[in-house]
């Protein structure tokens, strides 16, 4: 027997609505947009390092998915390639930051 197509959409579009609605529900999920450009770029920042070192919970995913979208449409006219490359030149230098205070912490004990 042959699946009928319209069901076979039907069952697609039921997760994503869902997805879209608890989005839409959840409080403050709309701020990103309205953040000034630098608050959002630290916000995406504490994501990363938050992610790096636990799992998100949904709440917190959700939240910075949307700052991620944010930002990307904001800072980086909608390109992925773009906020890539942002993320990956702060990302670099936050650790030869790290790397330069280390033998200061060091030298104060």
């Amino acid at each position: 027997m042959k699946p009928d197509c319209s069901r076979m959409m039907l069952f697609a579009a039921v997760p994503l609505a869902l997805a879209a609605s608890m989005a839409a529900a959840q409080p403050g999920m709309d701020k990103p947009a309205s953040m000034p450009l630098a608050e959002l770029k630290q916000a995406y920042l504490a994501c990363d390092r938050t992610a790096t070192r636990q799992m998100l919970d949904m709440e917190s995913a959700a939240r910075c998915s949307f700052i991620g979208e944010a930002l990307q449409d904001r800072a980086f006219d909608g390109s992925f390639d773009r906020l890539l490359a942002w993320w990956r030149t702060e990302k670099q230098l936050a650790a030869a930051v790290q790397t330069a205070e280390q033998p200061l912490a060091r030298e104060g004990q």
